[in-house]
């Protein structure tokens, strides 16, 4: 008769461990019980050790979000409308002209007013432009701003206080 080599092999010895379906739970529950302890851990000091401050001063930043909410409201109560034109000279310059009316649309003149082209994604592209006056409340200047996106800001102010403000987004060609 042949000899069966899977029969006549000799068992190898008992190391005495046993892996059983209680043995593979407790593995399974420390495992993913520590894990999930380490993520609630890390979640609590997250929310509890963050103070929320993102500015240096928010007292005071607080109070010049007032002032500038209090500021937007006199300035809708005078009933101010600025009308701004950008155009492209032919030497590529980028001219601004502002029109300036009071509630009654009589022409604003004498105020100083400034605009800035703010870029949105760098600080360092931004121009500042002087409009000085032509008359019945048109004011000009220009710029060498290239083209692109960009935040329009137009300041009106008599003796240094800001009395028109308006921001918005325009587009160069």
């Amino acid at each position: 008769m042949l000899a069966n080599p899977m029969i006549d092999k000799p068992a190898p010895e008992a190391t005495g461990f046993r892996l059983t379906g209680w043995k593979v739970l407790a593995i399974l529950v420390l495992f993913f019980g520590t894990i999930m302890s380490v993520n609630f851990l890390m979640a609590y000091l997250a929310i509890h050790t963050f103070s929320g401050m993102q500015t240096e001063k928010p007292y005071e930043t607080g109070l010049a979000f007032n002032h500038a909410i209090a500021d937007a409201q006199a300035q809708d109560a005078r009933g101010w409308s600025v009308s701004a034109t950008l155009d492209r000279a032919a030497d590529g310059a980028v001219v601004v002209k502002a029109t300036l009316l009071d509630g009654a649309k009589a022409p604003l003149s004498g105020y100083v007013v400034t605009a800035m082209l703010r870029s949105p994604i760098d600080a360092k592209r931004d121009h500042a432009i002087t409009l000085s006056e032509d008359g019945k409340g048109i004011y000009h200047g220009e710029s060498t701003a290239e083209a692109g996106q960009w935040d329009l800001e137009i300041v009106a102010a008599l003796s240094e206080k800001p009395l028109f403000r308006s921001v918005n987004r325009v587009i160069l060609h």
